[in-house]
């Protein structure tokens, strides 16, 4: 069965579609509703373990979990025995009516399948994934062989040197690999789920509903590096029309026509991970009946480096997800809990393309202290944004040794409350249940200002300082958007261009009409496609509204095209235009809504997160 097909029929047992159906369900959520932890195996792992921990589980109300190999696993991953392990806890989860998810990686990040996939495919790591630019006074000919690529010019010479990922202890004594080479990600998906299938595939759409991937990213080697592949200036001139080589500078320097030539960088790295990545894996689960979720590093935002677009990659997923880790609150763009952003991107994405499920990886890091109220507080928080699947991190084989110190706590039976969390399962199984029902319709649509800090992003960690800015000037506005109880969604540039078209005087993007635009602040280029819907939206008289005067660049070039463009310039959220016509809050503190259409009614969920 297809995963749109388990997605539908996800939607007809699972979810409610009227209050009616919502209140039958409520006293006892079906299994699809259970959170589902990350069941670490970190040690030599056992039948007997494996039944200890599902029975616990169960009498807690947790009716599924993740298999997630972790340091400390002494069971040889991918092996015989691995693979009847797996095969066991499966079968025992069928058996007490539980769901058993996989995991694609020992440990993370996703890609490498811990070590078989650079064992098997040297040239997956050993070719160059980065680029480092060398400023020589002169360079003897003799040595270029070893450079890409060389520039000569009145201040001396500029060597761009490959860079490859080293081998390192945490990946096994292996290293990470290139996926944005052709063949990587075939060779991953090969190796991991080879085994799986045959072991346990009768199960897949069934007890095993998907499977977890966890930060794969294109972080290049080093931090003085740029990200690299071997056919990365073929790829760039196909797509871009001209030679990358001779404006390599221009990734480091602010020389020439920096801004477009680091938009257009950005943009080509997108288009080769969605490619080489994610278009294999979302075509792999839809063929095997399986559920894709996990999540990337999101926390970057608004640098590209691990993931140019986040809401782009979430788009192949058909369970888009994310994390929230820790037990600290912050609002600012590297934030985990409190980063409003985060969880919208996700959100809209789902609403967008019709998915009805959004996951979480959540509390890990919170520490062995972590209470109930913490959970509820946190959890409250990322379901009132959008979030309706959640996986705790982590659940723990043992804890013997060092392994006590891996992003404590733990969801089992290593914790003295543990023989009370019926009481949190199932409050949040009521939630994932209520917050799946019906559907978020929101007809407000920002643009999120991603093209535009791919302007001024060089190196990791450094950039130009427009970089920052408009980070903090969008997530200051989003923050100022849920305050006032404005209900939006977001929009990546990549989306509209797939799925953007104008309906009358509306803006569709996939499965959601949109009737107001919205320029943010932070923006300053928008994408030639964007352009386009925004002037055909525009003329067929869609309102457009801005924090901006104008739209200056295209592709990250100087532009007039969107001069004669008009938009109701506006100062502050409160404004008329994000008033919605049958629906009002005026709360005080840091409050946070959800509203929800049923077909006999609505739902509002309310967090108070003060």
């Amino acid at each position: 069965m297809h995963a749109q097909l388990i997605s539908a029929l996800i939607s007809v047992v699972f979810a409610a579609d009227t209050g009616r159906q919502l209140a039958a369900r409520w006293a006892r959520p079906p299994v699809e509703a259970s959170t589902a932890p990350l069941y670490v195996w970190n040690g030599e792992m056992s039948e007997t373990a494996i039944d200890r921990y599902l029975t616990a589980n169960a009498a807690q109300g947790v009716q599924a979990a993740f298999i997630h190999p972790r340091p400390g696993l002494i069971t040889p991953y991918l092996s015989g025995r691995w693979f009847s392990l797996v095969r066991h806890t499966v079968a025992q989860g069928k058996q007490r009516g539980m769901h058993v998810w996989l995991y694609d990686e020992n440990s993370y990040p996703s890609g490498f399948a811990g070590g078989h996939v650079p064992a098997e495919m040297p040239e997956s790591w050993n070719q160059g994934a980065g680029l480092r630019m060398k400023k020589l006074a002169t360079l003897d000919p003799q040595e270029e062989r070893r450079f890409v690529h060389v520039i000569r010019g009145a201040g001396g010479v500029y060597a761009f040197e490959p860079v490859f990922y080293e081998k390192r202890a945490w990946h096994g004594g292996y290293s990470y690999v290139d996926l944005l080479k052709p063949g990587v990600t075939e060779k991953f998906i090969e190796l991991t789920m080879g085994g799986y299938e045959a072991a346990i595939g009768h199960e897949f759409g069934h007890t095993v509903p998907g499977i977890f991937t966890d930060e794969p990213n294109i972080f290049p080697p080093s931090r003085d590096s740029m990200r690299w592949t071997p056919d990365l200036f073929a790829r760039f001139e196909k797509l871009k029309g001209y030679d990358l080589r001779p404006y390599l500078t221009a990734l480091w320097e602010e020389t020439g026509d920096w801004r477009k030539v680091r938009h257009d960088y950005w943009s080509v790295l997108l288009a080769l991970f969605l490619e080489r990545w994610s278009k294999p894996w979302f075509q792999y689960t839809e063929k095997k009946g399986l559920i894709w979720t996990g999540h990337y590093w999101e926390h970057e935002w608004p640098n590209p480096h691990h993931v140019p677009d986040n809401m782009a990659v979430y788009a192949w997923h058909q369970m888009p997800g994310i994390d929230l880790l820790f037990n600290q609150w912050r609002e600012d763009t590297h934030a985990q809990f409190g980063n409003v952003r985060s969880v919208r991107e996700v959100a809209s994405v789902a609403h967008q393309l019709g998915r009805r499920r959004v996951f979480c990886e959540t509390y890990g890091g919170g520490g062995w202290e972590l209470r109930f109220e913490d959970m509820k507080r946190l959890g409250d928080w990322m379901f009132g944004l959008g979030i309706n699947f959640l996986n705790q991190h982590l659940a723990f084989h043992t804890i013997a040794g060092a392994r006590k110190h891996d992003y404590p706590q733990s969801f089992s039976y290593h914790e003295p409350w543990w023989d009370h969390y019926r009481k949190v399962a199932d409050y949040q199984a009521r939630l994932s249940l209520a917050l799946s029902s019906g559907e978020v319709r929101n007809r407000i649509l920002v643009i999120e200002p991603t093209t535009s800090a791919w302007m001024y992003a060089s190196l990791p960690g450094s950039g130009h300082p427009r970089l920052a800015e408009i980070g903090r000037e969008f997530q200051d506005f989003l923050n100022s958007m849920e305050a006032a109880q404005v209900e939006y969604d977001l929009a990546s540039e990549d989306i509209l261009r797939r799925y953007g078209k104008v309906s009358g005087s509306r803006l569709m993007v996939g499965h959601r009409a949109y009737d107001v635009l919205v320029l943010p602040p932070g923006l300053e280029s928008l994408e030639q496609p964007t352009a386009e819907l925004l002037e055909r939206y525009r003329g067929s008289g869609g309102e457009l509204a801005g924090f901006v005067d104008a739209v200056e660049r295209v592709d990250g070039v100087a532009s007039a095209r969107l001069a004669g463009l008009k938009w109701r310039r506006l100062r502050s959220v409160n404004e008329g235009v994000f008033r919605e016509p049958d629906f009002s809050l005026s709360p005080r503190g840091k409050v946070f809504h959800q509203r929800r259409r049923l077909g006999d009614g609505q739902l509002v969920f309310l967090v108070n997160s003060s």
